[in-house]
């Protein structure tokens, strides 16, 4: 219960501050708001950013600047499969787009693709290095069951217990090590 309580006086206070906000700030909030909503529409391939981003009142494009660069960083990240989402890709273009200083970001963008593909070639190295080791292991493995049951085994080895336990620490350490310099860029980024 006092959990909730926390919550509603939580949820009063902004209220409150949201009465007492001037006509500026209420006015930056929706510039906000409207910035969030036209960097997803640019994340879904719809409207044209830069245009949209023109049409605001000039007084309010740094604030929906800032909010669209959010969005955009929120959706950079360190590859969870064997590929860079074609999504992460529309929020480097869009990130171009609203830069304040074009060539500090274009800068960025590669310092970015040079990361992620550094992450991925390190990612594919360690999981062939992975394969190789358990392979050997596998393959004495697998005879012994074939002479057993007399018939050809064809034994996985991404599939085993051990190589999957192994295989999820590896990338979370690799995350560890990727992870404090991709959240240094962002910040470049959000800064450029």
């Amino acid at each position: 219960m006092a959990e909730i309580k926390s919550a509603l006086e939580l949820a009063l206070e902004k209220a409150e501050q949201y009465g007492r906000a001037s006509r500026e700030e209420m006015e930056l909030a929706r510039r906000q708001e409207e910035g969030r909503r036209l960097a997803v529409q640019h994340l879904k391939g719809e409207g044209d950013l830069s245009a949209d981003l023109k049409n605001l009142p000039p007084q309010t494009q740094p604030a929906a600047r800032l909010a669209i660069k959010e969005v955009f960083l929120r959706n950079l990240g360190l590859p969870r499969e064997n590929a860079v989402d074609p999504r992460q890709d529309r929020a480097v273009e869009g990130l171009l787009l609203v830069a304040d200083n074009r060539k500090a970001m274009a800068h960025l963008q590669t310092e970015m693709e040079q990361l992620l593909q550094q992450f991925l070639q390190f990612r594919s190295n360690a999981l062939q290095q992975l394969k190789a080791r358990f392979a050997a292991g596998v393959g004495q493995m697998q005879q012994a069951m074939e002479a057993k049951y007399r018939q050809p085994m064809n034994l996985d080895v991404e599939r085993l217990p051990q190589f999957q336990e192994e295989w999820l620490r590896f990338k979370g350490q690799l995350q560890q090590q990727f992870e404090p310099v991709m959240a240094k860029l962002k910040e470049r980024m959000r800064l450029a």
